[in-house]
């Protein structure tokens, strides 16, 4: 009884991050949304003010340590 448990938690998983996966790829494809890293946040006054002006949606500091800043469509 163990052993079908276990499998039926494999398959459970491996169903999960199958349509995780195929949902990223899915809104990647549909050009939904881009993420483009310009540099480290320090190097900027202002990220979000900066991808503004360069005809981005908006701009963050994203890990790791929020260091770089990331524009998006």
């Amino acid at each position: 009884m163990e052993k079908i448990n276990f499998t039926a938690n494999k398959l459970a998983v491996a169903t999960m991050l199958t349509f995780l996966l195929l949902s990223l790829d899915c809104a990647i494809l549909k050009g939904e949304s881009r993420i483009e890293c310009e540099g480290k946040c320090e190097d900027f006054a202002d990220c979000n003010e900066f991808c503004q002006r360069t005809g981005f949606s908006s701009g963050q500091c994203y890990p790791p340590l929020y260091q770089y800043c990331c524009c998006t469509t």
